[in-house]
């Protein structure tokens, strides 16, 4: 459930974004290179490195755009100065063009040809001159010292980070042949929270011995065990669909991607010209980036073990009221890191409560899924609130026989934090004295019918 305090900022934020709202011509330079990226990452990126890279793409493209433009603040965070003063009467959207393609070519050199293309097409709208080389030249150097900055966050070395299994009981065991999968990157460099600490989570009851015992945690074990089984009797045939449609299997467009082509839809819905969607993509991607890291800190601090494991060893958990089954497996594979928190929901929320505060809560969307990982669509799922894609992507792992729903909670509740920072201190609109008094005027009258008072 979203806060007050964040409901009320997303009612300010949205009322701002209508009053600056332009045009959507031009708006497709964005999601353009946002879907080549998902092409592109599909097949070999894990979901939270693939936050990270959309982050640097949209950050750099919507700081290339209001570095020019300035209706926005642009972003910064650490030792990354935000840009200002780009050449005057530049062409922002060339900037923003030149900025994707510079990102794209070097984190993704393999696909070259194919951003190579989508550059020349889109520049080819743009008239000839000077403004256009100066924004092309700009956008490149705005995303060469995006990436410069991003070259030392860690990420490079993440996947290599030695880790070895506990091996005892309630610690995580390598239930595939893979490895543990990126057992460092919850010490990548964030993108806007000061730091992982203060957003992490850790499982009630101090000791995992001691939270075994728990009758919360009894609970959770025979839920999973009930309906995230195989062969379960109780899960409903919608209940399968969601496991399946959220459980982002390999060679998927994975949480993140998912939620990429929820902003696409919506900032299509809600007629956002090229500037928004910018801004709207780069808030998104910062706050999974974020989310991601903050989760996989979690994740490798907590070690838990994943319900295939608990099931067959409820005798030596030390909690009576878990029965065990060795026979027991999970309708979906579950990935190759720990258990405790779930990563679908902490993205998940991080997304749609993001989405909310610009656009809203309540708009209706669809969405497909690939279940296979061959890049076509097999299913679709009609929404009607991000926070209902939401939910049911934080419900999707327990069905799925992955996740407990102590894990599945938490991570919403690390997502929403996350989110509720990224937003409340990045992209803010930069009024003109008129704007500025039309935005406060419309903010205090919401807040009086919020309250009953008119």
């Amino acid at each position: 459930m979203r806060s007050a305090r964040f409901q009320t900022h997303g009612l300010l934020a949205s009322f701002a974004l209508l009053l600056t709202s332009v045009s959507a011509v031009r708006a497709d330079i964005v999601t353009e290179w946002n879907a080549l990226a998902l092409t592109t990452m599909r097949t070999s990126t894990e979901a939270p490195v693939m936050a990270r890279d959309l982050a640097i793409l949209h950050t750099s493209i919507y700081n290339a755009s209001e570095s020019i433009r300035g209706g926005y603040q642009t972003y910064g965070f650490g030792s990354y100065t935000a840009p200002t003063g780009g050449p005057a009467g530049a062409s922002y959207e060339a900037a923003m063009i030149a900025a994707a393609n510079t990102v794209m070519q070097s984190l993704y050199s393999g696909s070259s040809g194919a951003f190579t293309t989508l550059y020349n097409t889109q520049l080819s709208g743009i008239a000839d001159g000077q403004a256009k080389t100066d924004g092309i030249a700009w956008g490149v150097s705005i995303a060469n010292d995006m990436l410069a900055w991003r070259s030392g966050d860690g990420a490079s070395t993440a996947g290599g980070t030695p880790y070895s299994p506990v091996g005892t009981i309630g610690y995580w065991a390598q239930t595939s042949a893979s490895g543990a999968l990126l057992p460092g990157w919850g010490t990548v460099g964030t993108f806007a929270i000061p730091g992982t600490g203060a957003y992490m989570s850790a499982l009630p009851t101090g000791t995992l011995a001691d939270y075994m015992k728990t009758d919360p945690y009894a609970t959770d074990y025979n839920e999973v065990k009930n309906i995230g089984s195989f062969f379960s009797l109780t899960r409903t045939s919608d209940q399968t669909n969601q496991a399946y449609f959220w459980a982002a299997a390999g060679g998927t467009v994975k949480t993140t991607g998912m939620w990429n082509q929820v902003a696409a839809t919506a900032a299509s819905t809600a007629g956002l010209g090229v500037t928004d969607t910018a801004r709207l993509f780069a808030a998104v991607n910062v706050a999974m980036a974020d989310a991601g890291i903050t989760a996989f800190a979690t994740i490798y601090d907590n070690e838990f073990w994943r319900p295939e494991t608990a099931i067959a060893n409820g005798d030596a958990d030390g909690n009576v009221n878990t029965d065990v089954d060795v026979a027991w497996a999970p309708l979906i594979a579950a990935p190759s890191f720990p258990e405790y928190v779930a990563l679908g929901s902490t993205l998940s929320e991080a997304a749609a409560a993001t989405l909310a505060f610009y656009l809203g809560d309540s708009m209706s969307f669809s969405l497909g899924g690939d279940i296979n990982g061959d890049g076509s669509i097999d299913m679709t799922r009609n929404f009607t609130s991000f926070s209902q894609a939401s939910d049911e992507a934080m419900m999707s792992g327990i069905y799925g026989g992955t996740q407990f729903g102590t894990s599945a909670i938490a991570g919403h509740d690390i997502g929403l934090s996350v989110a509720d920072y990224v937003v409340n201190n990045n992209f803010a609109l930069v009024p003109e004295p008129a704007g500025a008094l039309l935005v406060l005027l419309g903010g205090a009258l919401m807040l009086r019918r919020r309250r009953g008072l008119v």
